[in-house]
């Protein structure tokens, strides 16, 4: 049977796969010698199965060969190589002083076999670095490569601690960047406030769209925040929801509040208005009167205000027009 390999290479944890070599036992978590299109590079074993990966390129594979699993010896060049990227790291920042380029040099990083030099780093622009690299490839006597990343690369390159108190997500386990955006942000009930909402590299939480298939599975099946809720004879005003816990909490005309399972919300779309009506089960689950959610709402499409919600009182009031509340019925409730 084919085994499978993932491998991660280089400091930029990027991910390749290759055929596993027969007789040969290799785990999880084991450092190996490859050959690879570039040159000689030590790699960690992430994963090893049967199934192909899609994006294996058998033709032309990118780790061609298997060489040897790691051992003391390589571990001794890997830490002299260690110490030559250091130095290679400082000469470079001041060739690039010298050159005046608007760059940031953000690592330096040998092959195994010392046959490449890689240099890493960002700026705002794009810059012509053919002198710079005529200089670095005298003054190191090898192939030089300059590779230009943006911020988030450069928040996988060197790592950090994220606001969870946790190492970044990119660093961690990530090979790609997924898109993210505010809408993400909205679905989980977050302030839109970007210094909560960002990174240390300044962009949007990678976690935000981690979370959004789970926040997403909850979209239409239960009230948003501000929705009016029946409750026995009474209608009450969401004004929290925790989708960890799977709480709702809700307020009353008389400034009361209480907490509800989801469990316990149960909803239906009106035919003759298509509004979303929620109401909490009771113990002989009929369905309660819901004439009161409807009594003072127009169909849509009428141009009509609807009543403006009150912050202060978590109420409405019965003129003036709320956003927030013209929202709440714009998802088809899912049964």
């Amino acid at each position: 049977m084919t085994l499978y390999i993932a491998l991660r290479l280089r400091k930029l944890s990027v991910v390749y796969w290759f055929v596993k070599p027969e007789n040969v036992e290799l785990h999880e978590t084991q450092d190996i010698v490859v050959n690879t299109q570039h040159g000689v590079e030590v790699g960690k074993v992430l994963r090893i199965t049967d199934t192909k990966p899609a994006n294996l390129d058998e033709d032309t594979p990118f780790v061609t060969e298997f060489v040897r699993i790691v051992n003391d010896e390589d571990r001794q060049q890997l830490k002299d190589l260690a110490l030559k990227e250091k130095e290679a790291f400082i000469q470079a920042r001041k060739k690039i002083e010298e050159h005046e380029l608007p760059m940031k040099l953000l690592k330096a990083e040998y092959l195994f076999d010392c046959s490449r030099l890689i240099f890493y780093f960002k700026s705002d622009n794009k810059v012509d670095f053919r002198e710079l690299l005529k200089s670095l490839a005298s003054l190191f006597r090898t192939r030089i490569e300059l590779r230009q990343i943006g911020v988030r690369d450069e928040t996988k390159l060197l790592g950090g601690i994220g606001c969870c108190g946790k190492p970044v997500c990119c660093s961690q386990f990530m090979n790609v960047f997924y898109p993210v955006s505010t809408k993400m942000a909205k679905e989980q009930n977050l302030s839109l406030n970007p210094s909560k909402l960002s990174g240390i590299c300044g962009r949007l939480l990678c976690c935000l769209a981690h979370e959004h298939e789970y926040y997403a599975s909850f979209h239409g099946k239960y009230p948003r925040i501000t929705a009016e809720v029946v409750v026995g004879e009474e209608t009450g005003r969401v004004i929290d929801i925790n989708y960890i816990t799977r709480k709702i909490v809700m307020s009353f005309s008389d400034k009361r509040k209480m907490t509800f399972s989801f469990d316990d919300i149960r909803g239906r779309k009106d035919s003759t208005t298509g509004r979303n009506l929620w109401w909490v089960k009771t113990d002989n689950e009929k369905e309660p009167d819901l004439s009161v959610l409807l009594k003072n709402l127009n169909p849509p499409g009428t141009g009509k205000k609807k009543r403006k919600y009150d912050p202060t009182q978590n109420y409405y009031d019965d003129d003036g027009i709320s956003d927030d509340y013209a929202d709440e019925d714009d998802d088809d409730l899912e049964e």
